[in-house]
């Protein structure tokens, strides 16, 4: 069984093998920013506050982006990292956000 926790809300159950953007834009109606959906633009950040040996291990392309951007060690992608099993408690932060238009 898997389930999650974003910014503090309920606990859901979710399907193994979910990815977290779509969890936190469908689930939690967050709005995320993600622009190539690759885990090279870094604009969909989200920390890991607990269960982060539930998650997909991360790819080089996304290792590379989180040091390019100089994240948190607790920073994953959400475009490319999935919940494999298990309980992860997810934030997203304000610098992840859409930024409504000007």
């Amino acid at each position: 069984m898997a389930r999650i926790r974003i910014n503090g809300g309920p606990w859901r159950r979710v399907m193994p093998g979910s990815s977290l953007l779509g969890l936190v834009r469908g689930r939690a109606g967050i709005p995320i920013h993600s622009s190539c959906g690759l885990g090279n633009c870094g604009s969909d950040i989200v920390l890991i506050l607990s269960g982060m040996e539930h998650l997909s291990a991360p790819f080089p392309t996304e290792l590379r982006t989180l040091a390019a951007e100089e994240a948190p060690a607790n920073a994953r992608l959400s475009c490319v990292t999935k919940l494999v099993d298990g309980d992860v408690e997810v934030e997203v932060p304000d610098y992840s956000l859409e930024q409504p238009a000007a």
